[in-house]
């Protein structure tokens, strides 16, 4: 299988989230499209263990394939569920714990984990919980999460994330990091950069990695 090393997709929002609440880590409907045209069919099961507000799921149905994913967020777990046709396959909880929802194996993933800089204690994937501060720990989870993916997809099956290296007091380089941690458990097979047209000034490009079941 092919990957391009570059593409160039729109940036805009199609779904906006709701009103009141933040929704500015929400990547645009186009990256999704863009795999789920490429590299899925119709009736296949897409996973995303980091749904945030449904984008992956709005367009696998568009798409005619069939959604699953996990949020921890309960009001944006509520937001997605409650407009989605396969509501029934959206579950509220931990993604380390994809392994305890009966999913049945998927045929393609593609999810954006929660970001965290390396200087910060925070970690978004304990909702902050001081026992488990730190980059680390993060990246020991991440590591986890994955593990739990990988169990679920199909042989020969593909995973994208889709992530940014992040600037500020200090450089964090998430997407070498993500991609060390996933390669423990999935095979690499490409890295692409994907330049937003009509992007925000602060925001040209992402990258995209792309792994598969071993």
């Amino acid at each position: 299988m092919n990957f391009p090393a570059f593409i160039e997709l729109p940036f805009e929002m199609e779904r906006h989230g709701p009103a009141g609440m933040e929704w500015s880590d929400k990547y645009p409907e186009s990256l999704v499209r863009y795999f789920l045209k490429n590299y899925t069919k119709k009736k296949d099961r897409v996973f995303d263990p980091f749904l945030g507000f449904g984008t992956t799921a709005f367009v696998a149905e568009e798409m005619e394939r069939i959604p699953y994913g996990i949020e921890a967020n309960r009001e944006r777990f509520e937001w997605a569920a409650g407009q989605l046709d396969h509501w029934q396959n959206i579950k509220h909880g931990d993604a380390a714990n994809s392994a305890t929802f009966g999913f049945p194996k998927m045929d393609f993933c593609i999810t954006s984990p929660p970001y965290m800089p390396c200087h910060h204690r925070w970690n978004p994937l304990f909702g902050g919980d001081p026992k488990y501060a730190g980059y680390d720990q993060y990246l020991k989870r991440l590591g986890l999460i994955f593990e739990k993916i990988a169990g679920l997809m199909k042989k020969n099956a593909l995973v994208v994330v889709q992530a940014d290296n992040l600037k500020g007091r200090r450089y964090t380089p998430l997407v070498r990091d993500i991609g060390h941690i996933v390669s423990n458990v999935l095979r690499p097979e490409a890295e692409i950069i994907l330049r937003w047209i009509n992007e925000k000034p602060d925001y040209p490009y992402t990258h995209c990695l792309v792994f598969k079941k071993k």
